[in-house]
C-alpha cells in the first residue's frame, strides 16, 4: 500500500514522522471500541511525534477554524466555571478530560492528516468495530468472556454497551453506503453480510440509544444526502428494518428490553412514574427545571462544572421525583446547559451548526460527515457521551477528519 511505500521510502525525516503519526492515529481509531486505555497511549505517542511533525501553515489554519475555536471557547468556559464550582476537584477533572479527549485531539488529527491518508484511518476503526463485532458474538454464544462482560453482563468486550451500540450503528450504516457504491460483486456481497451481521450485534448489544441513532441518522440521511427515491428509501430505510426486526425476534433479551420501555411510557402517561430509564431521561429536563429555579443558580452561565452532581441530588431528594440513584442528566446538552448555563450550551449548538457548514467536494467524506453529526448529534440527547472518553475519542477522531478534508481541498485548490 502507498503508506507503507512512503513510510519506507521517503528520506525526509519531518515526512517519515508525519507517517509515524498517522499510523499511531489508525492504531487510536482501530482501539476506540477496545475503551480508552489504550486510545490515550496511541495519542500520547502521537502528541509527541506530532511537535516535530506538523506544518505550521496548516495548524495555523486549524486554530483559526471556527469550530476549533468554538471547542475551545467551550473548554475554557467549562475551566471559569470552576470559579464558581464548590467541588473543584470534580469540575478540574472534567474540564481536564474536555481538554485532553476532544481539544486537543482535534487540533492534532486535523493538521496532521494529508490527502490519502483519511480512508486508511476510516478502515482502521471498522476493523476494530470488526474485531469487538466477533468478540461481541462469542460473548453472547458464551464462548468467550472479558472482565467487562463479566460484570456487566452484556455481549460488549470492553467498553459501556450504549456508545458501544452508537459506535456499531455508525459503522454499519457507513458499510451500507459503501456496498451501495461498489462495482465489484462479490465484494458486495460482503459488504452486506458484514452489514448485516452488525445489525443483528446492534440489536444485540442492547443499547436501546444505538436503535434510535440507527434509525433517526437513516431518516436524515435520506432526506440531507440522498436523492428522495424508492430504490433509495427500499435500501436506506427498509432492507435495515427487516434486518433488524429478524434479530429482534430472535433475542429474547432485547424483546424484554423493549418491553420494559413500553411499560415505562404507559407509567408516565398514566401515573407519572419516573422510575425507570426512560423516566429517568424525562425527569432530567423537570430536575434542570427545578435547579435554575434556585436564586443562587445562574441560567447564563450555570452552576458550575464540579456540582452538577450534588445539585440534582439536592433536587431528586426534595422533589422525590424519581427513587433510582441519579447523579447526572443522561442528556449531554443538559448536562453542559446544567453546568455552563445558556452560553455554554448555544457553543455547544454552534459546534454542530458550523460542522454542518463545512464545505467538502469528496462523496465518501461528505457522507461520514452527515452520519457523524446525525449520529452524535441524536446520541447526545440520550446519554452524556460528551462524557464519556471513548465516545470523546470518536468525536473528536471524526470532527478531525471532517477538518483534514476540508484543509485538503483548499490546498488542492490553490496548487
Amino acid at each position: 500500500m502507498k503508506i507503507y511505500y512512503d513510510m519506507f521510502m521517503k528520506k525526509n525525516l519531518k515526512n517519515k514522522l508525519q507517517l509515524l503519526v498517522i499510523f499511531l492515529i489508525m492504531g487510536l481509531a482501530f482501539s476506540i471500541p477496545f475503551g480508552y486505555h489504550y486510545t490515550r497511549h496511541f495519542f500520547s505517542a502521537a502528541v509527541i511525534l506530532w511537535i516535530f511533525a506538523v506544518d505550521k501553515d496548516d495548524l495555523i489554519y486549524i486554530l483559526k477554524h471556527k469550530i476549533v475555536i468554538i471547542l475551545i471557547a467551550l473548554v475554557s468556559l467549562h475551566f471559569l466555571s470552576l470559579l464558581w464550582s464548590d467541588d473543584l476537584h470534580m469540575g478540574l477533572s472534567y474540564s481536564r478530560k474536555m481538554l485532553t479527549y476532544i481539544v486537543l485531539p482535534v487540533i492534532v488529527f486535523s493538521s496532521i492528516i494529508k490527502k490519502g491518508q483519511l480512508q486508511y484511518i476510516i478502515t482502521a476503526f471498522v476493523f476494530g468495530m470488526f474485531v469487538n463485532e466477533i468478540i461481541s458474538y462469542l460473548i453472547y454464544f458464551d464462548l468467550y468472556q472479558t472482565e467487562y462482560s463479566k460484570i456487566y453482563r452484556y455481549p460488549v468486550g470492553f467498553m459501556y454497551h450504549v456508545p458501544y451500540s452508537v459506535l456499531v450503528a455508525f459503522s454499519a450504516l457507513l458499510i451500507l453506503y459503501q456496498a451501495k457504491y461498489l462495482e465489484n460483486k462479490y465484494l458486495k456481497i460482503i459488504y452486506i453480510m458484514f452489514f448485516m451481521t452488525m445489525t443483528t450485534n446492534l440489536v444485540i448489544s442492547s443499547g436501546r440509544t444505538g436503535y434510535v441513532v440507527y434509525f433517526g441518522s437513516m431518516l436524515i440521511l435520506l432526506f440531507s444526502f440522498y436523492k428522495l427515491s424508492v430504490k433509495n428509501f427500499l435500501q436506506l430505510l427498509l432492507f435495515p428494518t427487516i434486518v433488524f426486526f429478524v434479530g429482534y425476534k430472535l433475542n429474547a433479551g432485547v424483546q424484554a428490553r423493549i418491553e420494559a420501555t413500553l411499560r415505562a411510557t404507559n407509567k408516565l402517561h398514566g401515573d407519572a412514574n419516573y422510575n425507570s430509564s426512560l423516566g429517568a431521561r424525562l425527569a432530567s429536563y423537570e430536575i434542570v427545571y427545578d435547579i435554575f429555579k434556585q436564586p443562587e443558580n445562574s441560567f447564563l452561565y450555570g452552576i458550575g462544572v464540579g456540582d452538577m452532581k450534588e445539585a440534582i441530588s439536592k433536587s431528586v431528594e426534595k422533589s422525590k421525583i424519581i427513587d433510582e440513584y441519579f447523579i447526572h442528566t443522561h442528556n449531554s446538552y443538559l448536562d453542559v446547559f446544567l453546568e455552563t448555563g445558556i452560553t455554554g450550551l448555544i457553543l455547544l449548538i454552534l459546534f454542530f451548526y458550523y460542522m454542518l457548514g463545512v464545505t467538502i467536494k469528496d462523496k465518501n467524506i461528505m457522507f461520514i460527515k452527515q452520519l457523524a453529526i446525525s449520529v452524535i448529534f441524536i446520541s447526545m440527547f440520550a446519554d452524556r457521551m460528551f462524557h464519556l472518553k471513548n465516545f470523546m475519542f470518536f468525536i473528536s477522531l471524526f470532527t478531525a477528519i471532517i477538518l483534514a478534508q476540508e484543509l485538503n481541498e483548499k490546498k488542492d485548490k490553490l496548487a
